[in-house]
């Protein structure tokens, strides 16, 4: 870098030039440097990773089996991931204490977008698959990813939230396991509503939380879940969860 030298019979203007010209250099990012940006709570932390349009957030694995679909089967709306304090906690299997808003602005800050929020106002016309059901029933946004990381000591293991979770179904009258096959979407309605739930990434198309699976109407709980222990890390394990966007930053959803 060339050396500059500013006497005292310079022009005002001439030095403000060069301040600005000094400040260009410090503030200038190398190439390659990380633009990540991290929230902390009291023990957990939320990274955001603008380049890869992802948070990921620290959590402690958690399980009570007096809770709906922890340990059996069970029908539920209330999160399998979200945050401490809030109303249903118990039924988290992950449970971070970074703040719900600061994840919910998070998401927005990278650009991922809701498209229909839905109030409980609205449940009993809208619940349910039906042949009066239309696409407003659904809660709507940009669809997201949700993965696990965590690691076994030797290896970091990394799988979706829906593989750690087994669902059970009705046809022609008998019961049906199969796989979860969720869509999750980002909707943000709790946020709106400032519902004190905690709940993040809910089941049965939940407005409560601030993404959910919405390959069914609004709440509607007809299918059981089950959380599968044998595949999920241990209780009291520290786990990440990556909330990541379908869309890099040069595409957009389709209108």
């Amino acid at each position: 870098m060339n050396h500059i030298t500013v006497g005292w019979g310079q022009s005002r203007t001439a030095i403000i030039a060069l301040l600005c010209a000094m400040a260009f250099v410090i503030a200038e990012v190398p190439a390659g440097a990380s633009r990540n940006a991290v929230v902390k709570g009291k023990t957990d932390t939320m990274t955001i990773d603008k380049d890869n349009r992802e948070i990921v957030i620290t959590s402690l694995v958690t399980k009570d089996c007096s809770k709906a679909a922890v340990c059996d089967w069970g029908s539920r709306g209330q999160a399998f991931f979200g945050t401490k304090g809030g109303k249903a906690e118990p039924f988290f299997i992950f449970t971070t204490d970074v703040n719900r808003t600061e994840i919910d602005k998070a998401l927005k800050g990278l650009g991922i977008k809701a498209r229909r929020q839905l109030q409980n106002k609205s449940e009993t016309e809208r619940t349910g698959l039906k042949a009066t059901t239309v696409k407003e029933d659904y809660l709507d946004g940009d669809p997201m990813m949700v993965v696990i990381r965590y690691s076994t000591g030797k290896d970091t293991v990394e799988v979706a939230l829906e593989e750690l979770i087994e669902e059970k179904i009705t046809v022609d009258g008998k019961e049906v396991i199969k796989p979860y096959t969720p869509h999750f979407v980002y909707h943000g309605t709790a946020e709106v509503l400032q519902y004190a739930s905690g709940c993040v990434v809910c089941p049965s198309g939940c407005f409560g939380g601030i993404i959910a699976d919405n390959s069914v109407p609004l709440l509607t709980t007809t299918s059981k879940f089950r959380v599968n222990w044998e595949k999920m890390p241990a209780p009291g394990t520290k786990a990440e969860v990556v909330l990541k966007s379908l869309y890099s930053p040069v595409r957009k959803a389709a209108k």
